[in-house]
């Protein structure tokens, strides 16, 4: 491989130990493997697409894969129709050498590019095109997944697709998703599989990879880390843009767990939705790219002060002028304008940008774009692919979203003017609880929700149960995050608040963020005021907010009731009943048999069923 000499400027300030001489980018062929090495990084990638080896070469060389392992690409997707074979387990496809080819397309002092093409197969009927890009004088490599699926190809479904990155236990022992949360990594003895991915340890705490779940879009950087006195070292997932993500602002999903360091960018958890492609139709998705970084300071605060100005400098780049595909767009434009509602500003609320025809928080087949909407009423999104979006605005505590509107993206600046949103208006709110948001964070346990079971606080929390009154008990304190199936002393949690009677017809407007159907397909909350039913709440199951961890589903439901006002009279009592509620039973907290633990669709814990709460409103004539 022919190169050419290149002076290296390392932007890196806070580097531990001796640096190496300033190197080109050097790709060598050896043995069935390339080897990519810019001085600061060797990557080694194997006949199958993988990275085998990733070390750092500043000071001591260190590889940051365990032994044995690697870094790689995978994909849970499958064929919509009959195959000839049984398809596997979730749909898992991880490519082999007999339908993978790894190719160095670029390869300058600068730059090298590597093309590994995959698929389609029975049971993947997608091509999958990965890249590895190096560039010189940065410490990291890109990676990025293009899927195509041409119109020759038989219908088909992406649930997920991720790389993952297996660090050396050797190396590293901690996790860090924020520059204030640091978390040792677990080594005690598993001595039980309590669920996916979630074990009990020697020790009696349990391990689980749905601790450290994030919105996606609020976490651009996270990693895995080495902390000793003195002396620190990272190896970080860095995201310029989400807009490849499914689901929009609140898509959350998985970052590290045991020695794993993931970068997911299509999932189907806490019930977003897959990408479906029918037979016929022609689609195409770049996901990335992103950048896997290394870096070394004296303290972990000081490698985040690196990874911000890392981020930065990613940013700046975006769109990146290396990407060699021709689906990348680019050339991007802004989106401009002002939101206003009833009038004012419609300050604490988003604008998004989703696939056109259906739900912004659906969105999965293109891009995804969203900006926060100030107190004055304007937004900016920067950086969209041009193409048709719908337009929805979200927020601003309203129980239902601006919808049905589409916005055609040029390259450029454009502005929408003003967007007008009104007010939905059932008469005079007599009150409300909570904040119309999607989730039900400002409840009590919602900062601490992605804790391992966390209905077992329960019973010391709320020996019995929940009763709330309008006006002196307060929401983070008296009411939970999460309406368990399972109760102490009262099936029904009550909600209470003064009145006077009304002529005429109430609505009671409720925010549903999240169910768990405790039996059977549909939850059965029962909803009366003053002992007289007014409505049930039956819905499906929305995600596994309840059992892995989250305040929110994907999926967002209202339900509204309208009653009799003359129910009201000076002391009311709402109360909201599980029909198929149960008495609290600390025997039911264990673990289900194995084959259940795997179940994406089914608790994996004889927990209960839920549902969460996002606000509730009372309106009156």
């Amino acid at each position: 491989m022919k190169s050419k000499a290149l002076k290296t400027v390392l932007p890196v300030l806070l580097l531990l130990g001796a640096l190496p001489a300033a190197a080109e980018v050097m790709a060598i062929r050896a043995d069935g493997r390339l080897s990519l090495n810019n001085g600061l990084i060797e990557a080694v990638i194997d006949a199958n697409g993988d990275v085998v080896s990733f070390r750092d070469l500043r000071g001591t060389p260190t590889d940051l894969i365990q032994s044995g392992q690697k870094l790689y690409w995978d994909a849970n997707a499958e064929a919509l129709g009959t195959t000839a074979t049984p398809p596997p387990k979730k749909g898992y496809y991880r490519p082999s050498p007999a339908d993978t080819s790894v190719e160095l397309v670029t390869a300058t002092a600068t730059l090298a590019d590597v093309k590994i093409s995959s698929g389609p197969t029975e049971h993947f009927p997608f091509r999958a095109e990965r890249h590895y890009v190096m560039k010189d004088g940065l410490p990291g490599l890109y990676a990025y997944v293009v899927f195509r699926h041409p119109a020759d190809l038989p219908a088909a479904r992406l649930w997920q697709t991720r790389f993952v990155f297996r660090t050396s236990p050797q190396v590293f022992n901690a996790w860090s998703i924020a520059r204030d949360k640091l978390i040792r990594i677990p080594r005690a003895e598993v001595t039980q599989k309590l669920m996916d991915a979630t074990f009990r340890l020697a020790d009696g705490t349990v391990k689980t990879k749905y601790l450290n779940s994030v919105y996606w879009g609020d976490v651009p950087a996270y990693g895995t880390l080495s902390v000793e006195p003195g002396k620190s070292r990272g190896i970080w997932m860095i995201e310029p843009s989400p807009e490849y993500h499914n689901g929009g602002p609140i898509k959350q999903g998985q970052t590290v767990h045991d020695d794993v360091l993931l970068r997911v960018l299509q999932s189907s958890h806490f019930g977003a939705k897959s990408v479906d492609v029918q037979a016929g139709e022609a689609w195409s998705k770049v996901y990335g790219p992103f950048l896997i970084y290394a870096n070394q300071a004296t303290t972990p605060g000081r490698l985040w002060f690196d990874i911000d100005r890392q981020l930065a400098a990613e940013k700046a780049q975006w769109p990146y002028d290396f990407v060699s595909v021709p689906e990348y767009a680019r050339t991007r434009g802004t989106l401009s304008g002002e939101v206003r509602l009833n009038g004012a500003a419609a300050g604490k609320s988003r604008v998004v940008l989703s696939d056109p025809g259906g739900a912004w928080s659906d969105s999965g087949k293109g891009y995804n774009y969203w900006g926060e909407v100030y107190a004055d009423g304007q937004f900016r999104i920067e950086g969209i692919a041009p193409g048709t979006y719908a337009l929805s605005v979200t927020g601003a505590d309203q129980p239902r979203d601006l919808s049905g509107r589409t916005v055609t993206i040029r390259a450029g600046e454009q502005d929408t003017g003003t967007i007008f949103w009104e007010k939905e208006s059932h008469g005079k709110t007599l009150w409300q609880l909570g904040t119309f948001d999607r989730q039900a964070a400002e409840f009590r346990n919602g900062d601490e929700a992605r804790g391992y079971q966390m209905f077992s606080l329960y019973p010391q929390q709320f020996p019995n149960d929940v009763d709330f009154t309008i006006g002196r008990s307060l929401a983070a304190r008296d009411w939970n995050y999460a309406h368990w199936s399972w109760y102490m002393r009262n099936p029904a949690w009550h909600l209470r608040f003064n009145a006077t009677p009304q002529a005429g017809e109430g609505k009671l407007t409720i925010g549903i963020a999240s169910a768990q159907p405790a039996k059977g397909k549909l939850t059965d909350v029962r909803v009366a005021l003053n002992g007289q039913e007014i409505g049930a709440i039956r819905l499906p199951k929305t995600g596994t907010a309840g059992y892995r961890g989250g305040v929110q589903d994907q999926n967002y439901n209202l339900v509204t009731f309208t009653f009799d006002a003359s129910l009201l009279k000076a002391e009311n009592d709402l109360t909201l009943r599980h029909a198929d509620g149960q008495v609290f039973d600390p025997a039911l907290i264990k673990a289900a048999d194995s084959a259940a633990a795997d179940d994406d669709q089914a608790p994996g814990t004889a927990a209960p069923g839920q549902v969460m709460y996002d606000a509730i409103k009372l309106d009156v004539p």
